[in-house]
């Protein structure tokens, strides 16, 4: 018979590993978004790798709270200098995109402008 602690210890893990997997989810959609844009503004995706940054909740356009992941990455023009750039993610769908352009200071795309849930 389940003690009330093991219902307590597969629910914690439930949550630990739901949380991964939608991670997983959402580092994939941003290394594809990563890829994309780098190929539209001609640049090199160094390492081929997104990594997530942080996480945490974040005020939406409406005033509601929303659950961000922010995954950054490393691209260049010339594969020596390195440049940073930003996608915060919701789940799976882009929130916003930054690059540190060397001939523009950034490419800001907010393609769902923090909907209201």
């Amino acid at each position: 018979m389940l003690e009330l602690s093991d219902v307590v210890y597969l629910l914690i893990a439930f949550i630990v590993v739901h949380f991964w997997w939608k991670t997983m989810q959402a580092r994939e959609r941003a290394e594809k978004i990563a890829q994309d844009a780098c190929k539209r503004e001609k640049m090199q995706l160094l390492d081929a790798t997104v990594s997530l940054k942080k996480f945490g909740f974040e005020k939406n356009n409406f005033g509601s709270r929303i659950f961000l992941r922010y995954f950054s990455f490393e691209f260049s023009s010339d594969g020596e200098e390195r440049r940073i750039g930003t996608i915060a993610m919701r789940d799976s769908v882009q929130q916003y995109l930054y690059m540190d352009l060397p001939e523009k200071p950034v490419i800001d795309i907010e393609p769902t402008s923090f909907e209201e849930e």
